[in-house]
């Protein structure tokens, strides 16, 4: 998993190696799920859009479901903006039978979501 800066006003959460060349990381410890990511943004970071890219996830854990949803209400409460990208047909019926899928801004494709949320920033 990784947590990038990815302008000013962007965070992006996604699976990843490690952090990109042209990216700041946030989070030095590289952690085990998605769950333990959600959770440290919710500690650290609330001054920005997030964007939780999902396109290289098969199946969501059940246990990022309390970290996505609390973090989004904090990301909210700033007036900020908390979205999902590149959701699989899987992933999009997990979050449906939990009757989460209408609850969150969604995107195809991670490039789709930065352009709405960071239009000037995006390469």
């Amino acid at each position: 998993m990784s947590v990038e800066q990815y302008s000013e006003d962007v965070i992006v959460v996604a699976v990843a190696d490690g952090p990109s060349a042209f990216k700041v990381w946030l989070r030095e410890e590289a952690p085990a799920d998605l769950a333990s990511d959600l959770r440290w943004l919710c500690e650290e970071y609330m001054d920005s859009h997030v964007i939780l890219d999902l396109a290289d996830l098969n199946s969501l854990e059940t246990a990022s479901y309390r970290p996505m949803l609390d973090l989004r209400a904090l990301v909210e409460e700033s007036d900020f903006r908390f979205v999902l990208c590149g959701l699989s047909p899987h992933v999009q019926w997990q979050l449906r039978c939990v009757h989460l899928f209408d609850g969150f801004d969604t995107f195809d494709s991670r490039e789709a979501a930065l352009r709405e949320l960071a239009p000037q920033d995006t390469r």
